[in-house]
Formats: C-alpha cells, sequence, structure tokens
C-alpha cells in the first residue's frame, strides 16, 4: 500500500467513523468495526473515540502511517442508517474500490430520515400514551400524555432547526409541558398531573444513554462512557429544572383545584398493550424502518416478559438482568439468521427496560427537597442501568463466540 492509497484508506474511514457516531453506533463497536475493516484491507487501524472526538491511527508496513483528528458532532439514532453502515462495513474488502465505498457513504448520509413530520407527531402520541400506562397511569393520563407528547415531539423538532438554543431546548419543553399537563388538569380533574407529564417528556429521557455508558465504562472506554454518563445526568438535571419551573408557575397563575391522588387501577391485559404500543412508537424514535416493526414489538415484549417472570421470583435486579441477558442475546440470533444488526432487537428490547423515568423522578424528588426519596430512587437507576449493561456484555462477548463456532 502506498502512501496515496493510505492517504485515501483514512479519509475514508474518517468519513465511516463520523457516520457511525452520528447515527449512534457506541464507542466500542465504532473501534471494534475500524480496527477489523482495517485488517481485511491489510493495514493496522487504531481507533480512539469518545462523544465528541475521534482519533484514528493507519498503519501499512514499518513505516507508513497516517493519523486522523476530528471533532464529532452531536449524534442521534437513525437505525435505518445504521442498518446500511452495517451492510457497506461487511462488504468492505479491498482497497481498489475505496472510491465506490466513498461513494455508497455519501449515498446513505443523504437519506432523509424514515420518519419526520407529521408521522413522527403522531407517533409522540402513541409513545408517550404507552409509557403514562407504563408508570401505572390510566386512560385519562394515556390520553392527557399522549397530547402532551405530541406537541413536545413537535416543539423539540421545530427547536432542532435553532442550533443556538443548544442545552436551553429540555428546559423550555419540560417547563411547558409541566404547564401543560396542569392546564389539562382543567377538563380532567381526576388525572395525576405529574404522570401526564413525565409520559409527555419520554421523548428526552436518557435511560438508553446511561445504559450505553455503563456499556462503556466496563468495556475500559472510559472516557467515552464518562463523557455519556456525565451527559445523562446533565440532562436529567435540566429536565427536571424545566419540570419544576412549569410546576411553579402553573401553580401560581392558574386557580387552584383538586387533583386526584390515585389513579384507578386497569386491567393487568392492558400493560401488554402498552408494551406492543411502545415498541411500534420506537421505529420513530430510532429511525428504523416500519419493516422493522414486528421485530422491535416482538422484542420489547421478550424484554417485559422475561422481567415480569423473574422480577416476580428474585427481584427487581436479577428481572433486569436476565431481561437485558435475553434480550441481547436475541439480537445476536437475528442478527445471525437475517444479517442485519443486533442492535434491531437490543435497543428497543432494552429501552423497555431503562431506568430513564426512575432517574427523572429521582431528580425530581432532589428538586423537590425530599432527599431520601431522591438519592434512592437515583440509586436504583444506576443499579439497574449497571446490571443492563452486564447483560447485555455477557450476551456481547458468549453469543458471537458460540455462533463463529457453529459457523466453523
Amino acid at each position: 500500500m502506498n502512501e496515496q492509497t493510505l492517504a485515501q484508506l483514512a479519509h475514508f474511514l474518517r468519513d465511516l467513523g463520523r457516520a457511525l457516531h452520528v447515527s449512534g453506533a457506541p464507542a466500542h463497536d465504532l473501534e471494534a468495526a475500524m480496527n477489523e475493516i482495517g485488517l481485511r484491507l491489510g493495514a493496522r487501524v487504531e481507533g480512539f473515540a469518545v462523544l465528541t472526538f475521534l482519533a484514528l491511527t493507519v498503519v501499512s508496513g514499518q513505516h507508513t502511517r497516517r493519523v486522523e483528528l476530528l471533532r464529532l458532532p452531536p449524534y442521534d439514532y437513525n437505525m435505518a442508517r445504521l442498518i446500511d453502515l452495517d451492510a457497506l462495513c461487511r462488504e468492505i474488502v479491498s482497497v481498489d474500490d475505496l472510491q465506490h465505498y466513498s461513494e455508497r457513504l455519501a449515498a446513505i448520509m443523504r437519506q432523509p430520515p424514515p420518519w419526520s413530520g407529521w408521522r413522527f407527531i403522531a407517533m409522540g402520541f402513541l409513545l408517550s400514551g404507552s409509557v403514562a400506562l407504563l408508570l401505572r397511569g390510566g386512560l385519562v393520563e394515556m390520553l392527557c400524555g399522549g397530547l402532551i407528547g405530541m406537541f413536545f415531539v413537535a416543539g423539540y423538532l421545530q427547536f432542532s432547526r435553532i442550533p443556538r438554543l443548544g442545552p436551553a431546548v429540555p428546559v423550555i419543553l419540560c417547563a411547558l409541558a409541566a404547564f401543560a399537563a396542569q392546564g389539562l388538569a382543567f377538563f380532567f380533574p381526576q388525572q395525576v398531573p405529574f404522570i401526564s407529564a413525565v409520559a409527555g417528556i419520554v421523548l428526552l429521557l436518557p435511560g438508553f444513554m446511561l445504559t450505553v455508558a455503563m456499556s462503556e465504562l466496563a468495556t475500559q472506554n472510559y472516557l467515552a462512557g464518562t463523557g455519556r454518563l456525565t451527559g445523562a445526568f446533565v440532562l436529567l438535571f435540566l429536565m427536571g429544572a424545566g419540570l419544576a419551573i412549569g410546576t411553579q408557575i402553573s401553580l401560581a397563575w392558574l386557580p387552584a383545584i383538586p387533583l386526584a391522588d390515585h389513579v384507578a387501577a386497569l386491567p393487568a391485559w392492558t400493560i401488554w398493550v402498552a408494551i406492543a404500543g411502545l415498541g411500534i412508537s420506537l421505529l420513530a424514535v430510532l429511525q428504523a424502518p416500519l419493516s422493522a416493526v414486528n421485530v422491535s414489538v416482538g422484542a420489547c415484549l421478550l424484554a417485559w416478559a422475561v422481567y415480569s417472570l423473574v422480577n416476580a421470583k428474585m427481584g427487581n435486579v436479577v428481572g433486569a438482568f436476565a431481561a437485558a441477558l435475553a434480550v441481547a442475546s436475541a439480537g445476536h440470533l437475528y442478527q445471525y439468521l437475517s444479517k442485519k444488526p443486533a442492535a434491531l432487537v437490543q435497543i428497543p428490547g432494552l429501552i423497555t427496560l431503562v431506568p430513564g423515568s426512575m432517574g427523572f423522578r429521582g431528580v425530581h424528588a432532589l428538586i423537590q427537597q425530599d432527599s431520601n426519596a431522591g438519592i434512592s430512587l437515583l440509586t436504583d437507576m444506576v443499579m439497574t442501568g449497571a446490571v443492563l449493561a452486564v447483560g447485555l456484555l455477557l450476551a456481547d462477548n458468549i453469543l458471537p463466540l458460540l455462533f463463529e463456532r457453529h459457523r466453523k
């Protein structure tokens, strides 16, 4: 490999690494993809990825070396793009076709997101309504939470066009959601506004971000994991502050009315309808293709079924671990059989289990000066995120070895 070819390879890997990052690939998966592609092309690639920085060292022979450094933009999950990028990574076998691979990569990144506009906003109603039922709300909370979720998604899409607002967006949107929840209490006084508000803002809750951060820390990607974990806690506190601001303003401006302090229990089967609805709505959240709806719904139902069975016998921690292990294993089996990314199964299943709302309630309790409840909920959130990461890591390290041995 001459210096010109090495430079072309380094530029391509840099663009591919950026594409994987902005599509939601964790740091350890990104680095592993770079290393594997380098081995196939006869070069040694050393990758170092954190949330805002990517360094690639591409070495060919003894003395030929190329270093690429770039600042990474903010990321979001785009499963449709990840599917195409994963297929592209598997097809890279020759440096002679680098131009073709670069054109493929550019075409993938130009594809519009599968979900946008009114279709994404409509999915916001289904997402928040399902989460309201999972938070043990009733039909009224489902309706109010769904309405708030629609406007929350619409506001998020509008604010995303103004990058300068940045960290202020969660505060603004959560304050408006809290105000809307209190306002809807005039028309539906039998609801619990806190459940409606939390369900309405679930789009931004960083529960899955926490689980990914734990898995990065467990794989010794300390900078990436620490940065993502810090980002999750900062986002939680920003959202908690916004909810507190909106609640206090609404209580000061709106006339006081008696609110329900409990919710009428719904039949047990409604929780499974909520889980299925969550699986459908996650297609929009993760920008996954509509053809993956059966995979997403099945992953969510599998996660909840395993968690419910084990939790009833051994408690919450073991239940979360067993469910994460089952979903992660199912993801690798799906990848082995279909040649599509395991993340199509793993991410929806893990989001069903992630403790985002638990952490948010903990932050809200701290803001309300209920230190004991706040610290307890945040501790439970971290513990649940840790066991989810352990289940994911065990499956990621064991299942590929078993399938490789079976293939041989």
